[in-house]
């Protein structure tokens, strides 16, 4: 796929850049002053997804297993495996991964486990009580990406959560969302793309997708989770998105 070959590049090249896009966390101007302040985004994420399951489902919410779909280079997996007996990351790119467990090692986490990604979660054993994906899905087409999600909640236990950040709408015009189709599906028009920002020619696209968020939430009561709820999130680039928490009531689907 060419979103996979994509983000295997991002993590080959510049990875920190390609987790969180802003220009601070480019491989040339990483240090480990910068590098502790990217974890530190993650801490307070999790945080914060904690409290929303505390105040909206569960005050004494405690995972024993939690899954980071798109884990990346373990900023959100480090500090789910400081939370939890075990935290497993999950993502397409090697090089991700493969700086993911570094960063576990350098830090002394052991107690977290990485593997790669393909459509069906087949590296993935087991059930877990917390499965996270965050700024990850929207890089993904949404006819794969919603059978993605699909496999994703039937690895959460009864009893457990879903946690998922998605692009629900985009404000561009019709024209506008066209042309940057054209750009994805071939590549010179990325590159022009690329010259006239002024950015190195092949540096790869960030794909950019909206999810049809009533879809999602059917195909989430079809497999026994309670009405979710949406938490507004900031837009981006134009793009209105939201994060998804959902509790699985059984293992039993329709």
């Amino acid at each position: 796929m060419g979103t996979d070959k994509d983000w295997e590049r991002w993590g080959a090249t510049d990875p920190y850049f390609g987790v969180l896009s802003s220009d601070r966390y480019h491989k040339d101007r990483l240090n480990d002053v910068i590098k502790k302040e990217f974890f530190a985004t993650g801490n307070t994420h999790i945080k914060r997804v904690f409290r929303l399951i505390n105040e909206n489902f569960n005050q004494t919410f405690q995972p024993n297993r939690a899954l980071d779909f798109g884990c990346g280079v373990g900023r959100i997996t480090l500090p789910l495996a400081k939370r939890t007996a075990y935290a497993l990351g999950v993502d397409i790119s090697p090089s991700m991964i493969a700086e993911a467990a570094d960063n576990a090692k350098s830090l002394g986490i052991t107690n977290v486990g990485f593997v790669l990604s393909d459509d069906l979660l087949t590296n993935v054993v087991g059930k877990f009580s917390l499965i996270h994906s965050y700024i990850v899905l929207q890089h993904i087409p949404w006819e794969r990406g919603r059978l993605i999600l699909q496999e994703l909640s039937l690895k959460v236990e009864p009893g457990g959560y879903l946690a998922v950040h998605l692009f629900i709408s985009c404000n561009a015009s019709n024209l506008v969302r066209a042309a940057v189709r054209f750009r994805y599906a071939l590549p010179p028009l990325h590159w022009l793309r690329n010259l006239i920002k002024h950015r190195p020619l092949f540096e790869p696209a960030m794909q950019l997708h909206t999810y049809d968020i009533n879809t999602v939430i059917e195909d989430l009561k079809e497999r026994n989770f309670d009405t979710p709820i949406c938490c507004n999130e900031p837009d981006i680039d134009g793009f209105k998105s939201v994060f998804l928490l959902a509790r699985r009531i059984s293992n039993d689907t329709k």
